[in-house]
C-alpha cells in the first residue's frame, strides 16, 4: 500500500535516543508511511543499529552521508521521499501517540494548508519535563483548551517572533516544499524556520495545541552557535520584512534584540545585554522583555559594587 506520509530523520551519533524515537513512530495509527533517515556519518554503532532496522522493516530506508550537517540530511530525504506528506522527526525527539493522524486528517480536509505544526514539550536529559513551548511564548494566543487544528492568523509575523514551530511536529506537502527549494544551506543556521517561513507563504498554516512531541534540550544545545543562529536570522529578517506591517515589524525587531540580549547575557557582558533588552521593550513592551531588562540592571551593578 503507497504510503500517505514520508517521515524523515536526519540522524547523527543518536543511537541512545533511537529506540524511543523509533517507537513512537510505530504508535501511530491508522496512517500508511515510510521512514527515511539518513545517517550523517555517525561512530556510535548508531549506523549499525538503523541498518539492522531497515533489514527488519520493509517501510524503512537508510541514506548515509559523510558529515554534510542535518540540512544536507533532510535535503536528501526530500528528494527520496514518494509520500505527498512529509513529517520530520529528529533522532532525539519523539512523538505522542496518535499524532500523524489527526494531523494528516487536518491537511486532507483542507487541502490548502501546505503546513502544519503542534505545541510541544521540552525536556532533558533525565528525561524531565521543563515547559511547553506555547506555554514559554503567552504572547502566542491561542485558545489551549481547543486541541482541534486550527489556522494561524498571520504565520509570517508570528513563526518570526516566537519560536513556536518545532521542527519534529511539523508536517507539509510534499510537493510545496519541493518547490520552495528545500532547506537553504547557505544559511549558517535557521534553516528550519527559514523554510517554513517560504512555505508559509505559498498557503494556509495550520496548528494544534496538543502537546503532541518531546523536544529534547541537550546540556550544550542552549548556546552553541549562537552567533550563527543571529547572523542567520538577521538574513531571515530582511527577506520577509516585505510581508509584514509596520506594527509586525516592530515585534520582529524586538524579537531580534531580544535574542541578542539573550547572547550576551550568557556571555556576562550585561552592559550589552541591557542595551538590547530596553530595545526589545521599547519596541514590544512585553513583561518578559521588562524583566530582562531587570535582571541586566540588577547583574550590571551587582558586578560594580
Amino acid at each position: 500500500m503507497n504510503s500517505q506520509v514520508s517521515i524523515i530523520i536526519p540522524n547523527y551519533n543518536c543511537l541512545q535516543y533511537l529506540d524511543t524515537c523509533i517507537n513512537s513512530i510505530y504508535q501511530q495509527k491508522n496512517v500508511n508511511f515510510e521512514i527515511i533517515i539518513v545517517d550523517d556519518g555517525s561512530t556510535d554503532g548508531s549506523k549499525e543499529y538503523l541498518e539492522q532496522l531497515a533489514a527488519d522493516k520493509s517501510e524503512v530506508r537508510i541514506f548515509s552521508q559523510q558529515r554534510k550537517g542535518v540540512v544536507a540530511a533532510r535535503n536528501l530525504a526530500i528528494t527520496q521521499s514518494k509520500s505527498e506528506y512529509l513529517a520530520f522527526l529528529d533522532a532525539d525527539d519523539y512523538w505522542s501517540t496518535n499524532k500523524l493522524a489527526a494531523q494528516l486528517a487536518f491537511h486532507k480536509k483542507h487541502p490548502d494548508c501546505v503546513l502544519s505544526f503542534t505545541d510541544y514539550m521540552h525536556f532533558n536529559e533525565n528525561n524531565e519535563d521543563i515547559i511547553g513551548c506555547f506555554d514559554y511564548w503567552p504572547e502566542f494566543k491561542c485558545n489551549k483548551e481547543n486541541r482541534d487544528f486550527q489556522f494561524l492568523d498571520n504565520p509570517i509575523s508570528q513563526m518570526i517572533t516566537t519560536n513556536i514551530v518545532g521542527t519534529s511536529s511539523v508536517m507539509v506537502k510534499r510537493s510545496t516544499i519541493v518547490d520552495v527549494g528545500g532547506f537553504d544551506d547557505k544559511l549558517s543556521s535557521a534553516t528550519d524556520l527559514d523554510c517554513w517561513l517560504k512555505i508559509a507563504k505559498k498557503g494556509y498554516v495550520g496548528y494544534s495545541t496538543l502537546c503532541a512531541m518531546h523536544y529534547l534540550m541537550r546540556a550544550n544545545s542552549i548556546t552553541s552557535n549562537r552567533e550563527n543562529r543571529l547572523a542567520a536570522m538577521v538574513e531571515i529578517i530582511n527577506r520577509n520584512q516585505s510581508v509584514v506591517s509596520n506594527n509586525e515589524l516592530k515585534k520582529i525587531k524586538a524579537r531580534l534584540s531580544e535574542c541578542y540580549g539573550e547572547f550576551y547575557r550568557e556571555l556576562g557582558q550585561y552592559s550589552k545585554a541591557l542595551m538590547y533588552s530596553n530595545k526589545a521593550f521599547w519596541l514590544f513592551p512585553h513583561k518578559r522583555n521588562f524583566k530582562h531588562m531587570l535582571y541586566d540592571l540588577k547583574h550590571l551593578f551587582g558586578a560594580h559594587s
